[in-house]
C-alpha cells in the first residue's frame, strides 16, 4: 500500500529540505504546490489586476485559486498513487490545518487509492526561520518580515487539527532535520489508511 506524507510547517521552517530530502530517500515523488501550480496562480492574479506577493490577504486568491492549487496537487497525488508511487507533498496547508476533515475530503473528492496517510509538521526556532526569510530575500516573504510578530503568531507553531492522518513532528533547526529518523518512525507506524 502507498504512503502520502503531506509536509507542512511555516515559510521558513525549511519544509521544502525536509520534504526533498524525505522524497530522496524514500524513492517518492515529489509533489511543491509552487512548482505545479505556481505559473498559473501568477497569470491569474495578473489576469485579476492582482499583486502576486501578498497572496494571504487577497480575498481572490483565497476564495478562488487557493482552492484550485490544493485541487491540483491533490489530482496529481492520486494520479501517482493510483500507479502505485509513494508521494510527499509539499505545501505549507496553512489556511487548511484547522479544518479537521480538510485532508481526507481532498484524498476522497481527488480518488486516492487506500494509502497510508501521515503528516510531517517541520517546526524550527523563531530566531532560525526569520534568519531563513530574510537570507532567502524573496519577495513574498516581505509581508511577512514587515509584520513578523504577527506572522508569527499566526503561522508560528500552527497546529494540525486533521483527523483520520497521523501528525508526526521534526525540528529542522541549524543542524538540519534527521531525515533517516523521520524514515525509520514513518516505517515504525502504520498510518491512517483511507
Amino acid at each position: 500500500m502507498p504512503f502520502a506524507i503531506a509536509v507542512v510547517g511555516p515559510a521558513g521552517s525549511g519544509k521544502s529540505t525536509v520534504a526533498r530530502g524525505l522524497a530522496r530517500r524514500a524513492t517518492a515523488v515529489y509533489l511543491d504546490k509552487d512548482t505545479l501550480a505556481g505559473p498559473l496562480v501568477e497569470a491569474a492574479l495578473a489576469a485579476n489586476g492582482d499583486e502576486s506577493s501578498d497572496r494571504e490577504s487577497n480575498e481572490f486568491y483565497r476564495t478562488r485559486v487557493m482552492p484550485a492549487e490544493y485541487a491540483a496537487l491533490f489530482a496529481t497525488a492520486g494520479d501517482n498513487l493510483r500507479l502505485g508511487h509513494d508521494v510527499v507533498l509539499d505545501a505549507p496547508f496553512a489556511a487548511y490545518l484547522n479544518d479537521a476533515g480538510f485532508f481526507v475530503r481532498s484524498t476522497a473528492e481527488s480518488g486516492w487509492p487506500t494509502s497510508r496517510l501521515f503528516v510531517l509538521r517541520v517546526l524550527a526556532p523563531e530566531a532560525v526561520i526569520k534568519a531563513r526569510l530574510v537570507e532567502r530575500g524573496l519577495v513574498r516573504d516581505a509581508v511577512k518580515l514587515g509584520d513578523w510578530d504577527a506572522f508569527w503568531s499566526a503561522w508560528g507553531n500552527t497546529a494540525v487539527e486533521w483527523t483520520g492522518v497521523e501528525v508526526l513532528d521534526v525540528l529542522n533547526d541549524d543542524g538540519g532535520a534527521d531525515i533517516d529518523a523521520v524514515l525509520e518512525q514513518l516505517r515504525n507506524k502504520e498510518g491512517d489508511s483511507r
